[in-house]
């Protein structure tokens, strides 16, 4: 799968990315990612983390994350995902179901998630849902209590060079930083209560959860 499965988020909505090229802003982000992906990784509920995630930094009045549809054509479904959902990937093409949606809070797009679901493996009412609604989909299924198997985590963007606990920090230039658009990138397998595997999803998170002010710094008199 590419690093940018689908079109970078369009230019960034209502705040400028305000860390700097500094070594000290570096080091702040490169703790608050590994903070981040360490919290997603721990929890069942990605929908859950992003909220605690958006109401601790501020990034929005209300932290509420909202799923908004992608219109896109379906993607195929990774053959290990296939597997791992006890289908073949022609079985797959056929059985499993498709949604792509952007979870955003206020105007801030936080993540991408791809979900190939089984509807044989839902009721009734969580198909209906999923279907006709914008909901989260931990949200629509969380009445099966769903557990998350890590299948891939892959990190997109470091804010330090390699090697850069055994050489000389560079002092960088001071200058506003420009991340790229995509961090890092999960690829999970949801298990309902009976360890039957019901979901394959693949999230990829951007630049927008480090949209906030950084935190000052004490000045020595």
């Amino acid at each position: 799968m590419q690093d940018t499965p689908f079109p970078a988020p369009t230019a960034q909505q209502a705040l400028p990315f305000l860390w700097r090229d500094t070594a000290t802003h570096r080091l702040m982000l490169a703790t608050l990612l590994a903070t981040l992906e360490n919290a997603l990784l721990l929890t069942d509920s990605a929908t859950r983390t992003l909220e605690d995630w958006s109401r601790t930094h501020s990034l929005a009045p209300t932290p509420t994350v909202r799923a908004v549809r992608v219109d896109t054509a379906r993607a195929p479904c990774p053959p290990l995902l296939c597997e791992k959902l006890e289908l073949t990937p022609q079985q797959a093409s056929t059985m499993l179901r498709y949604r792509h949606v952007r979870l955003m809070c206020g105007q801030h797009v936080l993540s991408h998630a791809q979900n190939w679901y089984r509807p044989d493996r839902l009721n009734a009412s969580m198909n209906t849902e999923l279907e006709t609604t914008e909901i989260p989909f931990g949200r629509a299924v969380s009445q099966l209590a769903f557990t998350r198997q890590l299948v891939e985590a892959k990190r997109l963007w470091a804010p330090l060079p390699h090697g850069w606990e055994i050489a000389p920090l560079p002092t960088g230039s001071g200058d506003y930083l420009t991340p790229p658009a995509w961090l890092f990138r999960h690829q999970a397998i949801l298990q309902r209560h009976d360890s039957a595997p019901f979901s394959a999803v693949t999230e990829t998170y951007t630049a927008d959860l480090l949209r906030f002010t950084p935190p000052s710094l004490p000045t020595h008199t």
